[in-house]
């Protein structure tokens, strides 16, 4: 099931938003976009009978209390012109684990049109291009707080070029990896806040029109009116930055003063202090002195924040046993460096008094991602609280190793929580790890190469869950007490007879699931077992296989907002990945000054 790409310049973006926009040559002021847009798209669209493939936001997923990501197929029974949305008919759920209604009302630029459609005779191209220009404008060029500013000025002639070399900075990497790691960050932050507070401002009118008032209907009251003030301030801080980096004259002197070390340092190790008497001072230091090697220079830092702020990316950073460290890092960590704590309890053998004496890690805004990983790198002897983060660590690329390290997500509320996210070419090694309390506990796209060793998965609504072609290896594992299974396996390897029909391969994809609950019996390239492994308690199987209905879409939206993709930014979670058949690839024509 192919879906539409569209590789296009971003000059060519440029030229297709201006004729989008033009106005018939009058300013368009930033109130009067959407109304441009919804003229364009009624012109272009078929208006109902078309097949696609539905990429539910973060957002959706959690108001839907369904995992992520998510791929539906279906059929739009309208498109909804006036509210640039569809009416969107269920037919066929990637996870058939997940219950949707028969018909919702999507965002168009989710929906990525099929080539393949029961009704040829619709121009399904014409379509599918028009929802991308859509896409490209709102997910690229178009800022969450346009919408509210209040500017009665021409928005092409003042955002436009300035966004699009913006967009052209980012992805041909023009700014130091610093700073453009900060800056894709902040807008898949930015996305996810935007459809948080439409998702929270439509609830709030729903309840509004249900409740009566009372003590309880306060309550609820300020608790909405907390969170959308708290989504509002975040908003506010991330645009006061973008509208600086925006600007490369502004961009240097921001970098200076946020980011005061320089590259290609020669490695020194950070020692983060913390608060005692001289006698505990002197104790932490002589645990730390066997830790570090005589000749490393030694600075040290009042904060893992401050040492992740000025320390080149191949330090040695240590932890003091027991501390709390709030950050907000938006930057890759790589370069062989390492953040270590200095106390050595086992999560394995003793978690309580491990989560008492080592270090904990934590995230201070709530940003999408707790840490991301782009290189060789190792995390020792940390709690990683990811409470107020979507995504524990993303890895990127590199050989990464996790040792006596233990993850903690929500408990089981959250339906789109993931603690590690890993991309391809990535190889990863948890020694004595506790992974608990995610949606997905590992999450892993194709080619990636996996080992647990000692280590524990549990209380998670899927314990592993890896696209097909990545090697996992489980000594002495255990993934247990899954509310749905243990070991997920995405299998997009085609296996349709020749003339399928479109409606066949819909219902393969939604009856394709093998369970298995004797690990022997998998029989898979994708996994091996050492020494005694324990799969147990999961409420669905303890090893299941599926069908995929495309591994091209699911690649493309591994982090939709975090989006997380590659050094695309906008993809929600955040999904940071090279651009592939659902997201255009973009090059860059030269652009005159």
């Amino acid at each position: 099931m192919e879906v539409y790409e569209f590789k296009k310049t971003f000059l060519t973006r440029m030229l297709e938003t201006e004729n989008v926009l033009n106005g018939g040559g009058c300013d368009i002021p930033a109130s009067a976009i959407r109304s441009e847009w919804i003229n364009f798209v009624e012109v272009v669209i078929e208006s109902t009978g078309w097949q696609a493939l539905w990429q539910a936001s973060r957002a959706v997923c959690e108001r839907l209390s369904v995992k992520f990501p998510l791929v539906v197929l279906g059929t739009v029974d309208q498109v909804l012109f006036d509210e640039l949305k569809a009416s969107f008919i269920v037919e066929a759920i990637q996870d058939d684990d997940v219950h949707l209604p028969e018909k919702l009302v999507v965002n168009l630029e989710e929906l990525y049109p099929l080539r393949e459609q029961n009704n040829p005779a619709l121009n399904v191209d014409t379509t599918a291009d028009c929802i991308d220009k859509l896409r490209f404008f709102y997910q690229h060029l178009w800022m969450p707080w346009d919408g509210v500013a209040e500017d009665d000025s021409n928005w092409l002639k003042k955002n436009l070029e300035t966004r699009i070399r913006f967009c052209h900075d980012l992805k041909n990497k023009t700014m130091s990896w610093r700073l453009s790691s900060h800056a894709i960050a902040l807008l898949a932050d930015a996305r996810y806040i935007e459809k948080k507070l439409k998702l929270c401002e439509e609830a709030e009118l729903e309840a509004d029109d249900d409740e009566e008032d009372d003590n309880e209907t306060s309550l609820l009251k300020n608790e909405r009116s907390c969170e959308l003030l708290k989504l509002n301030l975040r908003l506010n801080n991330i645009r006061n930055e973008i509208e600086i980096l925006q600007n490369p004259v502004m961009r240097a002197v921001y970098e200076k003063v946020r980011f005061s070390c320089g590259t290609g340092q020669s490695p020194k190790a950070y020692v983060v202090t913390q608060v005692g008497t001289i006698d505990q001072q002197l104790a932490y230091l002589e645990q730390t002195k066997a830790m570090i090697d005589p000749k490393v220079e030694v600075k040290m830092c009042d904060s893992l924040q401050h040492a992740l702020d000025h320390c080149p990316p191949n330090s040695d950073v240590y932890l003091p046993p027991g501390s709390q460290q709030d950050i907000r890092f938006l930057q890759y960590l790589n370069s062989g460096g390492s953040i270590r704590g200095v106390g050595t309890a086992s999560f394995i053998n003793d978690s309580e008094q491990a989560l008492k004496t080592n270090a904990v890690v934590v995230s201070k805004d709530g940003d999408s991602v707790l840490l991301t990983i782009d290189g060789d790198f190792t995390l020792e002897n940390i709690h990683f609280d990811c409470l107020n983060v979507r995504t524990g660590v993303m890895v990127k690329k590199g050989n990464v190793v996790f040792r006596n390290c233990s993850f903690a997500g929500d408990p089981p509320t959250s339906s789109t929580k993931q603690g590690i996210l890993i991309f391809g070419s990535c190889s990863i090694t948890l020694e004595n790890c506790i992974i608990k309390n995610f949606s997905t506990g590992i999450y892993s796209n194709h080619d990636c190469s996996i080992s647990l060793v000692n280590s524990i998965i549990q209380n998670c609504g899927t314990g592993v869950e890896i696209l097909d072609q990545t090697k996992v290896l489980f000594k002495s594992a255990t993934v247990c007490d899954s509310r749905q299974y243990g070991v997920l396996l995405e299998d997009f390897n085609e296996d349709e007879e020749a003339g399928e029909t479109l409606k066949s391969k819909i219902s393969r994809v939604s009856n394709s699931s093998q369970i298995y609950e004797d690990y022997n019996t998998v029989g898979r390239e994708e996994f091996s077992f050492e020494g005694h492994c324990e799969f147990r308690g999961n409420a669905k199987g303890n090893f299941a296989i599926r069908k995929g209905c495309s591994s091209l879409f699911n690649s493309s939206c591994f982090i939709e907002d975090d989006e997380e993709s590659g050094d695309e930014y906008g993809a929600e979670d955040t999904f940071r990945h090279e651009l592939t058949a659902c997201h255009s690839t973009n090059t860059m024509e030269p652009m005159e000054d």
